[in-house]
């Protein structure tokens, strides 16, 4: 048993000549930026000792897992619990049943992902591929959702990179790789081709140590000058090596996100299933070019694409997974219960914030008569369910839904003590846990957001809500979700 006073992380990752590399990198990658924040231990049946090494210094602890049936190993992970812990899973053996076995077992844990390909049970689910929406996955009512470049998981001299000043596209080096295994050896299939050769003037090649067909290629690359290869390279090499390269050729995966916090023309050849709608989004962000069509690109569209990179890869993602945790760990202090009369007059004050009123569609001041009217109905109503949330045993926010027939109408403020720390999201989505409990059947949740409330539409699109103009207010979104429909 693992106890500590500081919050511990358990990263759950896997990485061989077989699977690649990727879990690793992307899970290490998320422990940097939690480094001296949090306790951070990685679960790992990895083996490959140079890989382990890398990592040795971002974790506070490594743990070797035994080779044993997936489900099994979940039911033992109460081996690893501790009081103020949570799990971050990366990989594709733990699917739906998986994270069921460590629900039951009241663990809570994030996920990263690429594919949705299963149920989700995790709290949050972090997907840096773009043209990815919450409403793509099978997940929880209340699961949070982080899609998008803007939550890439890259390594910190990738991130010091992306807040530098970017490369210029001024010589014809060409950076290749396709991850530290690529399986299929795409790597010595792309360097055969000819009109791949004759397009640039030097190649430099990065492999790592799961790369089964080192010999294979390094005898290709013999007698000429034009090739060097890069075996295991660190991410600060690999900083270096890429910044000789004003042109990338690589698979729709982690390392294209490390290239563009460099900067250049990427043509990206596709390895896996998986990469498919990372690939469809870099080509109509105009971010990156298919591999076939490397003789047809413009210097205009290169230059585009160099300026759009600096966009979407700007260095500060770290900052970003950071305040995810820290909003998590928070919220675990957020409590529910039922709204009572001793809450009245909190709640009156509440309604009568200057900053609440703005954002309401009756902006007048409420009396005092009409609010405890209206709150005794309110309470005593079967189809309300009224909650107080409270942090260290003292109110903080309301989350109130309205049931009409098979719609419950979704509302919610907080107080000015928590306003601005993001928790708006975590209030919405753990109170819709706790109504969906309560209320025990098929439900539509329905909330409206005036267009100029920011902060509010950005809470309700992390979460797994349709968005819509809405007919029923001016000037105003509808949000909807639907459960056990």
């Amino acid at each position: 048993m693992i106890d500590s006073t500081k919050q511990t992380i358990f990263f759950r990752a896997d990485g061989d000549s077989v699977i690649g590399l990727g879990h690793i990198v992307r899970s290490s990658a998320m422990a940097a930026y939690l480094k001296g924040h949090y306790k951070c231990i990685l679960l790992t049946r990895c083996v490959i000792a140079s890989v382990l090494e890398e990592v040795s210094y971002i974790f506070d602890q490594i743990i070797s897992l035994p080779v044993v049936d997936y489900y099994s190993e979940a039911h033992n992970f109460s081996d690893f619990k501790s009081k103020n812990s949570l799990v971050v899973l990366d990989g594709y053996f733990f699917d739906s049943r998986y994270q069921e076995i460590l629900t039951g077992a009241g663990y809570k844990f994030f996920f990263i992902d690429d594919i949705h390909a299963f149920k989700y049970y995790a709290n949050a689910i972090i997907n840096q591929s773009g043209n990815i929406k919450p409403l793509d996955y099978n997940a929880l009512p209340g699961t949070q959702f982080y899609l998008g470049p803007l939550y890439s998981l890259l390594r910190k001299p990738f991130l010091d990179a992306a807040k530098e000043k970017r490369n210029a596209v001024d010589n014809r080096n060409c950076f290749i790789c396709f991850g530290g295994a690529d399986p299929e050896n795409k790597t010595l299939e792309i360097l055969r081709k000819n009109k791949i050769r004759n397009n640039f003037d030097h190649f430099h090649i990065v492999v790592g140590s799961a790369y089964k067909y080192l010999n294979e290629l390094e005898d290709f690359a013999t007698g000429t000058k034009k090739i060097t290869i890069h075996t295991s390279a660190s991410a600060k090499e690999m900083v270096v090596i890429m910044k000789q390269c004003s042109y990338a050729i690589c698979s729709p995966s982690s390392v294209v996100y490390e290239y563009m916090s460099i900067g250049g023309a990427v043509f990206l050849e596709q390895t896996a299933n998986n990469q498919q709608s990372t690939l469809n989004y870099m080509v109509e962000e105009r971010l990156a070019f298919h591999l076939k069509d490397i003789e047809n690109i413009r210097n205009t569209d290169i230059l585009q694409s160099h300026e759009r990179q600096a966009i979407y890869f700007d260095g500060q993602s770290g900052e970003r997974i950071l305040k995810i945790f820290n909003q998590y760990f928070t919220s675990q202090k957020l409590t529910f219960r039922k709204a009572t009369i001793n809450d009245l007059q909190r709640c009156f004050d509440w309604a009568n914030d200057s900053d609440v009123r703005q954002q309401s569609y009756n902006q007048n001041q409420i009396k005092l008569d009409d609010h405890t009217a209206w709150f005794n109905n309110k309470i005593t109503d079967p189809q309300s369910f009224f909650y107080i949330i409270e942090m260290d045993q003292q109110p903080v926010a309301q989350i109130r839904f309205e049931i009409k027939n098979n719609e419950a109408i979704l509302g919610y403020l907080a107080d000015k003590s928590i306003r601005n720390q993001g928790l708006g999201t975590a209030i919405l989505s753990e109170g819709i846990e706790q109504f969906i409990q309560d209320v025990q059947k098929p439900v539509h949740i329905t909330a409206y957001v005036k267009s100029t409330n920011i902060a509010s539409q950005r809470s309700f699109e992390r979460l797994a809500f349709q968005k819509k103009e809405s007919t029923e207010y001016p000037n105003s979104f509808k949000y909807i979700m639907s459960h056990g429909n």
